[in-house]
């Protein structure tokens, strides 16, 4: 289930834009920044997206979708 293509369809353009910042160690406040939207929106995205891929947590997120990415 962890393939490039499924975390694609699975996951909003949004959703890639705001993981590849977690992924690069920003902040909830400092990614709403650069994206012009709120920390609780950024919360939610992030919320949206462990549920989704079933990750217990950002870091645990970054590796599923690393993971796939390579293969």
């Amino acid at each position: 289930m962890n393939t490039h293509t499924e975390i694609k369809m699975t996951l909003t353009c949004r959703e890639k834009e705001i993981l590849s910042y977690i992924a690069e160690g920003f902040s909830s406040k400092q990614i709403a920044g650069k994206l012009f939207i709120s920390e609780n929106t950024v919360a939610n995205h992030r919320r949206n997206m462990l549920r989704k891929r079933g990750a217990k947590s950002s870091a645990q997120l970054v590796s599923v979708h690393m993971r796939a990415d390579l293969n």
